[in-house]
């Protein structure tokens, strides 16, 4: 598949009359040269692109911010419960409630996106 600003390449140099009409009522429309056109859209689609990748960044952050959040919570609470409950298992239960919590944040968020693709 070509993209659009090469397709208006092609349609720009054809031999064939409607091809040049077409090019010729866009540039009417847009009141600028078939060129500036095509410059704009490739301008457009790195701006596009460089906001897609930040956003990307961003989101790939957030998303660890709160999977780690959400292992500490449960490495957290789970300390408590042992201290509570079995002093001497304290140390060695905490890592298993972070893991824990991390793995339910990460199901989560996995089982949560795969609902927003469909």
């Amino acid at each position: 598949m070509i993209e659009l600003s090469e397709a208006l390449t092609i349609l720009a140099t054809s031999p064939v009359a409607k091809d040049r009409e077409a090019i010729a009522r866009l540039e009417k429309t847009a009141q600028t040269d078939i060129h500036s056109i095509v410059k704009g859209l490739e301008n457009q689609s790195t701006l596009a692109e460089i906001g897609l990748f930040d956003s990307l960044g961003e989101r790939r952050k957030a998303t660890t911010r709160l999977i780690v959040s959400a292992g500490l919570m449960c490495s957290g609470l789970s300390c408590i419960v042992a201290i509570l409950f079995r002093p001497n298992l304290a140390i060695a239960i905490t890592p298993v409630g972070f893991i824990t919590g991390a793995a339910t944040s990460s199901l989560i968020l996995a089982n949560e996106t795969r609902k927003n693709l469909r």
